[in-house]
C-alpha cells in the first residue's frame, strides 16, 4: 500500500475526507462567534527604588581589611541590601496582592465553583502574567477577562497595591538600616577616637612637635655641617697643619662631624629625639615617617568612612519619610476595544486539522480492515477490533 494508493482513495471519497473536515472548520467558527470574547488589558511602569546604600561597600571592605574595626566591618554588608525590580516583582505576584485583587473585585463569582481560596489563587495567578524587561527595566502586567473594565482595573489595582507594599517594606528596611547604621557610625567614632589617642600617644612618647618639619630642620642644618666641614677641610689644607689656626679650625670641625653623625648615622634603639631641640635623627625619622603615615592613612580611611555613613543615613531617612509612589506609569492600562480571544481563525483551523485526522485516519482503517487497501498489517487491526468487542 503506497502513499498514492491512500491519496486516491481518500480523493474517491472527498466527501468525507473533504467535506466533513470543511464543516469541522466552519463549526469551530462559528463556535468561538458565539463563545463570549475576552478583552486583554496590560499597563507598563517602570520601578524608580530610590536612593540605595552602595557606596560604603568599598570603604567598608577596607577598614575591615585594615583590622580598624575589627569584625564589624563586615557586618555592613547584611544592611546593604537592595530594594530593586526582583523585589518588586516578588511582591505583584505574591499571595497576599492576588488575594487582595480577589478580594477587591469578587473573583470568586469570575472563577466559579471554586472551592478553596488557594485553588482560586491558582487560577487567578495563570490568567495574570507579569513580566519584565531585562534590557529596559520596564514591568508589565495584564490580563484578560470578559468585562474590559474589569481586566483594565484589575492590572490597575495590582500595580497600585504592590506599591503600597513595597514603600511600606521599604519604609521598614530604611528604619532597620538607620538602626545599624548608626550603630556602624559610633564604631567608626569609637575607633577614630583610639587612633587619635594612638597619634598622640605617638608624637609624646617619641618627642615630636611636627615630625615633617623637624626632618626638613635636619636635612637643613646637616647640609649646612656639611657645607662648613668642607671649607675647614679646604682651610686646614690651605693653612698647613703646624700652626695654632689650623689646630682650632680642626678642634671646631671635629666638632661639627660630631653633630653630623647624631643627626645622620645609626642611632641606639632607645634613641629619643632632645626635648631641647627641634632637631632628630633623619635615620630614625625616615622609619617614624613610615609608622606615622600608616597611623594617618587609617584615620583618614575612618573619617572618610563616617562621611559616607553620615550621608547614608541622611538618605535612609529621607527614604523612611517618602511615602511616595515608587513606580512611573509607561504606559496606562486601557479599554480593548477589539477582543484578544478566541480567535476565529485558529479555532476554524484546528476544528479542520482535529476531524481531518480523525475523519481521515478512521476511513483508512477502515479500508484496511475490510481489504479495500492492502496492508501486512490488516490481520493484526482485525484481531484489535475484534478483542475490543467492536
Amino acid at each position: 500500500m503506497s502513499f498514492s494508493d491512500i491519496l486516491i482513495f481518500l480523493l474517491k471519497r472527498k466527501k468525507y475526507s473533504i467535506g466533513i473536515p470543511f464543516l469541522a472548520g466552519v463549526l469551530g467558527f462559528a463556535i468561538a462567534w458565539i463563545v463570549p470574547p475576552y478583552y486583554k488589558s496590560e499597563i507598563r511602569i517602570f520601578l524608580d527604588t530610590g536612593s540605595k546604600v552602595t557606596d560604603i561597600n568599598s570603604l567598608m571592605k577596607g577598614t575591615a581589611a585594615s583590622g580598624i574595626l575589627g569584625s564589624f566591618g563586615t557586618s555592613l554588608g547584611s544592611m546593604a541590601s537592595q530594594e530593586n525590580e526582583d523585589l518588586y516583582l516578588d511582591i505583584i505576584d505574591g499571595r497576599n496582592v492576588m488575594l487582595a485583587a480577589i478580594e477587591e473585585f469578587r473573583l470568586d463569582t469570575v472563577y466559579k465553583n471554586v472551592k478553596y481560596k488557594e485553588s482560586l489563587i491558582k487560577l487567578f495567578h495563570k490568567d495574570i502574567k507579569i513580566n519584565i524587561d531585562e534590557l529596559t527595566g520596564i514591568i508589565s502586567c495584564e490580563y484578560e477577562a470578559k468585562n474590559k473594565e474589569l481586566a483594565r482595573d484589575i492590572v490597575r489595582f495590582m500595580v497600585k497595591e504592590a506599591n503600597t507594599k513595597y514603600v511600606k517594606l521599604r519604609q521598614e528596611r530604611a528604619l532597620q538600616t538607620i538602626e545599624q547604621l548608626r550603630t556602624f557610625r559610633q564604631s567608626i567614632v569609637t575607633s577614630a577616637d583610639s587612633l587619635s589617642e594612638a597619634l598622640v600617644k605617638f608624637y609624646r612618647s617619641n618627642n615630636l612637635l611636627n615630625l615633617e618639619a623637624q626632618l626638613e630642620l635636619t636635612i637643613s642644618a646637616l647640609s649646612g655641617y656639611e657645607e662648613q666641614i668642607k671649607n675647614m677641610k679646604i682651610s686646614e689644607s690651605n693653612i698647613g697643619t703646624d700652626n695654632s689656626t689650623a689646630a682650632e679650625l680642626r678642634k671646631k670641625r671635629l666638632i661639627l662631624e660630631k653633630e653630623f653623625k647624631k643627626l645622620r648615622g645609626e642611632f641606639s634603639e632607645d634613641y629619643l629625639p632632645n626635648k631641647n631641640s627641634v632637631y632628630i635623627n633623619s635615620d630614625w625619622a625616615v622609619e617614624k615617617i613610615i609608622e606615622q603615615q600608616k597611623l594617618e592613612a587609617d584615620l583618614r580611611r575612618i573619617f572618610a568612612t563616617l562621611e559616607m555613613i553620615e550621608s547614608n543615613i541622611v538618605m535612609e531617612e529621607s527614604n523612611a519619610a517618602k511615602n511616595m509612589p515608587v513606580i512611573q506609569v509607561v504606559q496606562d492600562a486601557y479599554l480593548a476595544d477589539y477582543k484578544s480571544k478566541p480567535k476565529r481563525a485558529i479555532w476554524a483551523a484546528i476544528a479542520v486539522i482535529l476531524s481531518f485526522a480523525l475523519i481521515n485516519g478512521w476511513l483508512i482503517a477502515r479500508a484496511i480492515y475490510t481489504g479495500e487497501l492492502e496492508n501486512e498489517n490488516r490481520e493484526l487491526l482485525k484481531r484489535i477490533v475484534n478483542s475490543l468487542g467492536l
